[in-house]
């Protein structure tokens, strides 16, 4: 979404103030009273134009919509989430350092789903259950089940769910639907091989080296044991073996 687009969905605009703003229209933060809280998801990828302006807005509590002069308040609360390192962020000037002590008076460490579940399959089973609750309306186990056999049979019960809950959401939906998950492709990680190339190149690797790189590496493309182990024909164990080798 443009920076002018988020403006407009905070702020709000004037008639005019901008292409296709065809009518006057109140933004989120418009009359909020203290006793409201507005939540803004993925805070980390604001443009920093639209940092200073939301800067201005808690500092002062007041604003100004797309076009227009008049000043508008804002009495709620804040809530921001992002899943990016903010300290890091500030340290490349990619973010505000005042807008983050302005953000952060309370800060709550969210871990990741790989995290959550590391190889829990009941703490899996309970987030599975309230997916399946949102999108049939009831939990029956029947459907739990399925979910939670799709998963086993489709990307393993190691999977790294790099989407986090999104990609959960998104993986039993199709499962309850179509009955099958394919995770998109991880990205690319070619470094991994680069050890064993300057091996080779020097007639130092043997084969079992060879084996157990290229092993680790189709593991970072799938994402898990079972994919990896169902791409090379294989079984986990041995997945797991060359990658401990590695």
């Amino acid at each position: 979404m443009s920076k002018t687009l988020i403006q407009s969905d905070l702020f709000g605009h004037k008639k005019g103030a901008f292409t296709g703003a065809t009518a006057d229209r109140m933004g989120h933060l418009e009359g909020r009273s203290p006793s409201e809280t507005i939540f803004l998801d993925e805070i980390g990828e604001l443009d920093p134009e639209v940092q200073v302006k939301l800067l201005r807005v808690l500092q002062s509590r007041e604003f100004h919509r797309l076009g227009d002069n008049e000043p508008r308040s804002f009495g709620g609360k804040v809530v921001a989430a992002t899943n990016r390192d903010l300290p890091r962020e500030m340290a490349t000037g990619r973010f505000r350092e005042d807008l983050y002590y302005r953000l952060g008076s309370d800060i709550i460490h969210t871990p990741s789903l790989q995290a959550q579940v590391a190889g829990d399959m009941d703490e899996l089973a309970h987030l599975v259950r309230v997916l399946v609750q949102r999108n049939l309306g009831s939990s029956d186990p029947a459907h739990v089940e399925e979910v939670m056999r799709g998963i086993e049979q489709g990307v393993g019960c190691d999977y790294s769910w790099p989407g986090n809950i999104r990609e959960l959401e998104q993986c039993v939906r199709n499962l309850l639907i179509h009955g099958r998950y394919l995770p998109p492709a991880a990205p690319a990680q070619t470094g991994v091989l680069d050890p064993l190339f300057h091996k080779m190149r020097n007639v130092e690797a043997t084969l079992d080296q060879v084996v157990s790189a290229y092993t680790a590496w189709v593991y970072t493309q799938q994402g898990s044991y079972a994919r990896a182990a169902a791409t090379l024909g294989i079984d986990r164990r041995t997945v797991a073996k060359h990658i401990e080798d590695t």
